[in-house]
């Protein structure tokens, strides 16, 4: 899942939801974390989905049902601030990570809210750095931010998805080679 902000009719919002309603697994890329944005048809059963909706049963839509979280802002300086990749150390030896130790991308890193989900699994943080280049050095003033986690998503069938969801690969991300072998690790994961 890679879209952003769509509001898809629901017919085709329906096929969607029923693939997580089966508990099959999903990655969530980037901006997908704030897939659907619904104002044309607010009225839709599937307005609840929209990256800003508000309500006790969908805080954040689609990204803060599934995976804890919906875009808020941007922690890095957008189109200033690049993002480094680092490896939480206490699941290094996750198989999504075999092979995975240089991450750079040009996007900025995405900031999380104070309620990031206790049972997400954090596999790396995003540092912030001072420029666009890999060896600009890291924005001290900036916090890390998780970057890659994994989350389990109970659905109303009352199965289990297993969700990988990362804020870093835009297309210009793609260019690092560590981060692709993590999508194709947690591919066959």
């Amino acid at each position: 899942n890679q879209l952003r902000f769509r509001e898809l009719p629901d017919a085709d919002m329906k096929h969607f939801l029923d693939y997580l309603d089966a508990g099959k697994p999903m990655m969530v890329v980037r901006t997908a974390t704030h897939a659907f944005a619904y104002s044309r048809n607010k009225t839709s059963p599937y307005a609840k989905y929209s990256w800003d909706y508000k309500g006790a049963d969908a805080r954040g839509g689609f990204g803060g049902l599934t995976v804890g979280e919906t875009w808020t802002f941007h922690h890095g300086g957008h189109g200033k601030e690049a993002t480094r990749g680092l490896v939480e150390g206490r699941h290094r030896d996750h198989p999504i990570l075999k092979g995975v130790r240089d991450v750079f991308g040009p996007s900025d890193v995405y900031g999380v809210n104070a309620d990031f989900p206790a049972d997400a699994v954090v596999l790396m943080q995003g540092l912030t750095l001072t420029g666009m280049n890999p060896t600009d050095p890291p924005q001290l003033k900036k916090a890390l931010m998780p970057l890659v986690w994994l989350r389990d998503y109970r659905a109303p069938s009352g199965k289990t998805s297993r969700i990988l969801c990362t804020t870093i690969g835009a297309a210009a991300d793609l260019a690092s080679e560590d981060l692709r072998r993590l999508f194709i690790n947690a591919a066959y994961d």
